[in-house]
């Protein structure tokens, strides 16, 4: 009704995207026939470099929350950093592991050059399979880790010290499901 037109497909509104303003003009060009569509104002390279920029911008948009939201959550972190969490290891390199925190939701690699003083790292690959043994420097409440993917670890979870701004993931051992 408020297009003023007899047909109308809903995606969003149209007059705050420009991309479904297109998609409604392309719509009622094929319901009007093949002399409409031929007719289109605009030549179809023309509506793919459109297209093209619509997504790029909707990509960075949502890259901009993603980083807003993280960095809002590192902030929270920096004044509550979260002491004992479930860590699952979701893939492994030679000096880094990622690691998921379903608690909060969030993934960060985990560095053992910044563990270098309590933990010495081996990393190793079989039939394609790359994984870390770990073992700790010293004393302490366990010995050793075999890191690989899925393997659950417990992890503290805080803010970066140095810029940028982010979530970081510290190693605390072997999950023991406290």
């Amino acid at each position: 009704f408020a297009l003023n037109i007899p047909y109308y497909t809903h995606f969003t509104s149209p007059i705050r995207r420009y991309a479904d303003v297109i998609v409604h003009r392309l719509l009622q060009a094929s319901l009007d026939g093949q002399a409409a569509v031929e007719s289109f104002p605009l030549e179809q390279h023309t509506i793919q470099s459109i297209c093209d920029h619509c997504n790029e911008k909707k990509a960075a948009s949502k890259a901009a929350q993603d980083r807003g939201d993280r960095v809002f959550l590192a902030i929270y972190l920096k004044r509550n950093p979260l002491r004992s969490a479930l860590g699952v290891v979701l893939s492994v390199g030679e000096k880094t592991f990622t690691v998921y925190v379903s608690s909060l939701g969030v993934s960060a690699k985990l560095f053992l050059d910044e563990h270098n003083d309590t933990i010495k790292a081996e990393p190793y690959l079989i039939r394609n399979q790359r994984g870390i043994k770990l073992t700790r420097k010293g004393g302490g409440s366990w010995r050793e880790i075999d890191i690989k993917v899925f393997t659950k670890i417990q992890v503290s979870v805080h803010c970066r010290e140095k810029p940028p701004i982010d979530v970081t993931v510290k190693l605390e051992g072997p999950w023991t499901g406290e």
